[in-house]
């Protein structure tokens, strides 16, 4: 199944549509994303779209990453919009509990470009933590930050 999250007004074809509550036809799926564990099976997502979602989310990163890890498929792809932190109308947003460097992902990323995985990374979250990401790149979009992740095959 390719997902999108928070579809919104404006979902994006090609995906099932989730949101928070059924407010409009093309919305198949509904529950709270700030809820773990999400109703959706393990391995179950190829393609997690998310575009301005998670910023409207007051949970930790770490966690949000571990459920999307969970739920998609070996070689499926995470791929999200966030406020970049740089952008002033990140900041204008009251909703928006935190904005993004290009780098914020690569903690997670052992093959991301850089050294943040290597000297920090990779000690954060334990030495028993195996939920590690796949860079694929960053790019902006619309002066905010577009992540593509993949989680390993392995």
């Amino acid at each position: 199944m390719r997902l999108e999250l928070g579809s919104g007004a404006h979902p994006t074809q090609g995906f099932v549509h989730h949101d928070r509550w059924v407010h409009s036809p093309h919305i198949e799926v509904a529950f709270a994303l700030d809820t773990f564990p999400w109703p959706l099976r393990d391995a179950s997502v190829t393609h997690l779209l998310a575009i301005d979602v998670f910023e409207h989310l007051n949970v930790d990163v770490q966690v949000w990453l571990d459920e999307c890890h969970r739920v998609i498929t070996p070689g499926g792809l995470l791929e999200f919009r966030v406020p970049q932190w740089s952008n002033p109308y990140s900041w204008r947003d009251p909703t928006h509990y935190r904005v993004f460097h290009r780098e914020t992902f690569h903690y997670w990323c052992q093959d991301a470009p850089g050294t943040v995985w290597r000297d920090f990374g990779r000690y954060y979250f334990g030495a028993t933590y195996t939920k590690w990401w796949s860079w694929r790149g960053v790019v902006e979009d619309q002066k905010d930050l577009r992540f593509t992740l993949c989680k390993p095959s392995s």
